[in-house]
């Protein structure tokens, strides 16, 4: 068994060099004291005292903590010496005892601990929750004794216990089919060294525990369920379904009255008749350790006979079989009994074991041969059991362990059975954050005339995937946009490549006031990219904007001024005509409110509606007279020079006058928007439409929004003002949306 241990070495201390006897002072000041180094050698134990062997109990950071009449006097850092296995703390008063804290960087009590003010007490009374104790490895804790003077240079030892327990859970039984497995009152904090009997600490909350197999029942093995701080069982029970026998059953039992750290506490099943349970026992740590399976019955690989390729390994015991990630093929031979047969237990995508006769000798009597795909990231470790069994007796075990995917990827990206994602709609912003071991190199590629439509941003070991998006792109049309994520080597060839595809589109959009504003007003339903005047659709450019639609005919005007629309509903309601008056199709006798709604929730993904300061740059005030007809330039609230130029024009809608509309253009610089509407209807009635008074879809406010209140110039002359006033959520707006901010923009 590997040992798991550090040096740190108390060195002899070198003699200051003195003047001899009578010499004269020399004024300089008196040395300081000197630091003594220090060495222990760390062991993690078990239980019984044997050295641990888990990769989760390898040390990796160690800080002292010096208590001198119980006070925290120092806080003393571990300096690796460079060999690996020593390490050195030095103190320049090496008394009273030194509490040593190991993988302990996530328990952040230990950052409140201050030498000469903390006590020894509330050093004891440091707690913590399991995820903080296994963080890094697991916080092990020991207490070496000083005594000052006379240190000798040997090193001295120290046993490590872990501040944990864990619980392991074991079926032997082919029978049994274990389901769930639920643990009721676990502490969800204790602490963090060892202070005489368990305690828990007030702060604590009662939680349960459960793990549900689903549709892949744990059968004949032995698999850690849970991690737990150290307790006392203050009403802690264990509850067991299974399935046996044809019928489902409940197995209860309670925990110990005492869970210790350092203690691995397993759950047996057993289903046989009477006999039928599940026991509690304490043991070893490294008994059942999970960085092995667990051999409940004695198949084992012959690795002389066997194929097995560069990274695939064997276990000790040469029963369990670990197979990487990457496509590959093997060929075990087993050692079993004169005419075993081998039984394939458990299913892993795309993994394909086919069981062999052998007739070479006695031993070696079986074989299966193994063929493995690429397994992608996101996918988790997988096990297949190969059961030997002769004349109906099972006679051994080995179990193949598939390797998940060392690159792990999180958020909205999945990958499918093909190794590709296909969002099927447009989408932006962070889709992944991706994380990989060293040495992998992460990149994107993308087809030739394919713009970069992703990237990669480092965020401190990961990747952030975003998804970009660029402003007036003609090719925004619902095109498919492919780019691809490649997974390549220390020497940067390729060895995994994903596909990642979504739908280009947009709408064209216009930059002033430093925000990206849509050209035109929502019709249809606003999440459809389909119902709206897309980029290569645009009849005109910013700057003609406004003439163009002084001038188009009727039809054209009324497709580009857009529909109606009441909070909630997210289809348009249209102009239409009953032979008596104009009305808005669809409108209710109320709606919700943009105000408190979800800016996004009314407009096609990447899009929002506006808030107050957006609509806030093309005003001086929050009640604003613009003037009528003709052009002028005002200053904004925030100083900012604008143009207004306003136009009317006369219009005629499915063969009916339907009178006098604005054009609104705003300049800034040499950036152009277009503001025009059909105004607005205040009740479901036929008539009841404001042609003039566009109120504007505004999100943050509740009780107000920003308006249009305009009247034609033959009626009050000089009177179009920019509002922001209260209005009912029943009266229907104009909805104009504005772009959401994203990280990534190209192509610009």
């Amino acid at each position: 068994m590997k040992r798991n241990s550090l040096f740190i070495h108390w060195a002899a201390v070198l003699p200051m060099l003195l003047s001899a006897a009578g010499c004269a002072d020399d004024g300089m000041p008196d040395a300081g004291p000197v630091a003594t180094p220090l060495s222990v050698r760390l062991h993690a134990v078990t239980p019984d005292g044997a050295d641990a062997a888990d990769p989760g109990s390898a040390i990796r950071t160690v800080t002292g903590y010096r208590f001198e009449e119980g006070v925290l006097r120092e806080v003393i850092p571990g300096v690796s010496s460079g060999s690996g296995d020593l390490y050195t703390f030095s103190s320049a008063t090496p008394r009273g005892e030194l509490r040593l804290a190991v993988n302990a960087a996530g328990v952040g009590s230990f950052g409140t601990l201050v030498p000469e003010a903390t006590s020894l007490e509330t050093f004891l009374r440091l707690d913590a929750t399991p995820d903080e104790l296994t963080h890094d490895g697991f916080v092990m804790t020991g207490t070496l004794l000083l005594d000052g003077a006379g240190l000798s240079t040997a090193p001295r030892s120290v046993n490590l216990r872990r501040s944990v327990a864990r619980i392991d859970l074991l079926s032997r039984d082919a029978e049994v089919e274990v389901h769930s497995v639920t643990i009721r009152r676990i502490a969800d904090r204790g602490y963090v060294a060892e202070n005489g009997a368990p305690a828990t600490p007030s702060s604590a909350s009662r939680t349960d525990f459960r793990r549900d197999y689903g549709d892949a029942p744990l059968v004949m093995s032995r698999e850690t369920l849970l991690c737990l701080c150290e307790q006392p069982n203050d009403g802690m029970e264990v509850e067991v379904v299974t399935r046996f026998d044809g019928g489902w059953h409940r197995l209860k039992n309670t925990l110990p009255a005492q869970l210790l750290r350092n203690t691995v506490y397993t759950l047996e099943v057993r289903g046989r008749g009477a006999d039928a349970g599940v026991t509690v026992t304490a043991g070893s740590w490294e008994e059942g350790s999970t960085a092995e399976s667990a051999p409940i019955l004695r198949g084992v690989v012959d690795a002389g006979a066997s194929e097995l390729p560069d990274g695939v390994r064997l276990n000790a015991a040469c029963d369990t079989v670990y197979i990487p990630h990457v496509a590959g093929a093997l060929r075990l031979v087993l050692r079993a009994e004169a005419g075993s047969e081998v039984i394939v237990d458990g299913e892993v995508r795309g993994v394909r074991v086919t069981p062999e006769r052998v007739t070479r000798g006695l031993e070696t009597v079986a074989a299966v041969s193994v063929t493995t795909p690429l397994r992608m990231p996101g996918t988790k470790d997988e096990y297949i059991g190969l059961t030997l069994a002769r004349d109906g007796v099972m006679s051994g075990r080995v179990t193949l362990v598939f390797a998940a995917n060392p690159v792990r990827i999180e958020g909205l990206l999945q990958l499918d059975e093909t190794g590709a994602c296909d969002f099927g709609r447009y989408i932006e912003g962070e889709l992944a954050r991706i994380s990989a071991p060293e040495g992998v190199e992460l990149r994107l590629e993308f087809a030739s005339g394919e713009p970069r439509w992703m990237a990669l941003v480092p965020d401190g070991d990961a990747f952030r995937l975003l998804g970009g998006w660029k402003p007036n792109d003609p090719q925004a049309d619902g095109r498919v946009q492919e780019g691809f994520l490649v997974i390549a080597d220390a020497g940067g060839s390729a060895v995994e490549r994903y596909a990642v595809r979504r739908r280009n589109w947009g709408l064209p959009v216009v930059n002033i006031g430093g925000t990206w504003w849509c050209k035109y007003n929502l019709r249809g339903d606003v999440s459809r990219y389909e119902d709206q005047v897309l980029i290569a659709d645009d009849p005109a450019g910013d700057a003609d904007l406004a003439d163009y639609l002084i001038a188009a005919d009727d039809a054209d005007l009324l497709a580009l001024l857009g529909d109606q629309y009441q909070a909630g509903n997210p289809q348009g309601l249209p102009l239409r005509h009953d032979g008596s008056a104009f009305y808005h199709e669809g409108m209710a006798s109320s709606g919700q409110n943009f105000g408190v709604l979800d800016p996004t929730a009314m407009a096609p993904c990447g899009y929002q509606v506006p808030d107050y300061d957006d609509y806030a740059f093309f005003t001086r005030s929050e009640n604003y007279n613009l003037g009528g007809v003709g052009e002028r330039t005002f200053r904004n609230a925030t100083g900012e020079e604008l143009t207004i130029r306003i136009q009317e024009r006369e219009t005629e809608f499915f063969g009916h006058a339907y009178g006098t509309i604005a054009v609104y253009e705003f300049r800034s610089g040499n950036s152009v928007w277009v503001l025009a509407g059909l105004g607005h209807q205040w009740t479901p009635a036929a008539g009841n439409i404001a042609r003039m008074s566009l109120l504007l879809a505004t999100y943050g406010n509740a009780s107000k929004t920003w308006m249009m209140e305009g009247y034609a110039n033959a009626d009050r002359p000089g009177q179009n003002w920019f509002k922001f006033v209260a209005n009912n959520s029943t009266k229907t707006r104009v909805l104009r949306c504005v772009k959401t901010p994203v990280e990534y923009i190209y192509g610009e």
